[in-house]
């Protein structure tokens, strides 16, 4: 049975949630392991014990965060009706999305250690990024009304998600949906 870490039900959890609240303050580079370590109150070797890479806790985080945008739009797909419009439906996806800030700026963090080349990282985002085309081209399939988002236009929508999500939480603009939607969905 794991131990109790303060609030956090195991050592593990501490571990986990420290960690992704000081990349997404610092950034991953910005984090040492130590920074963690002092932060959860836990002495190095008990995090070293749990986490000996930087990089497994890194990977361990992004699962954790990916997966939660993962189940955001698979119960947004099971909750659509058949007669529902596109359009609200979209709106629904977008806000279901980014309704937990935390983990939005943990995937905007997770997308720039992509882009200062993490590999690893960069793989798991490209497959979860498919799955999630693929779920959202079901789910618009699901809708009795045409058009559909296939292909490069479901794409399009998380790409512009992801920079409309940049934006809006870099103070620059609210995300505006109408834009996207319309950039996304034809005539």
């Amino acid at each position: 049975m794991p131990r109790k870490h303060g609030a956090y039900p195991s050592v593990r959890e501490a571990i986990l949630a420290t960690a992704a609240q000081l990349f997404t303050r610092q950034g991953i580079h910005g984090t040492s392991l130590g920074d963690i370590a002092e932060a959860a109150k836990l002495s190095k070797g008990t995090l070293y014990y749990y986490y000996p890479a930087k990089e497994e806790l890194v990977f361990t985080i992004a699962e954790g965060c990916l997966a939660h945008f993962t189940e955001a739009i698979l119960a947004w797909v099971d909750g659509l009706r058949r007669e529902e419009p596109i359009r609200p439906a979209l709106t629904h996806l977008l806000y279901a999305l980014r309704a937990d800030e935390n983990s939005a700026r943990l995937y905007l963090v997770l997308l720039t250690e992509c882009a200062t080349g993490n590999e690893g990282l960069r793989a798991l985002v490209q497959q979860r990024m498919r799955e999630w085309v693929v779920m959202l081209e079901m789910g618009t399939l699901k809708l009795q009304s045409r058009p559909q988002l296939l292909g490069k236009q479901a794409e399009l929508f998380f790409t512009l998600f992801s920079g409309c999500l940049l934006q809006d939480l870099a103070g620059n603009f609210e995300i505006c949906d109408d834009t996207l939607l319309d950039a996304v969905l034809p005539g």
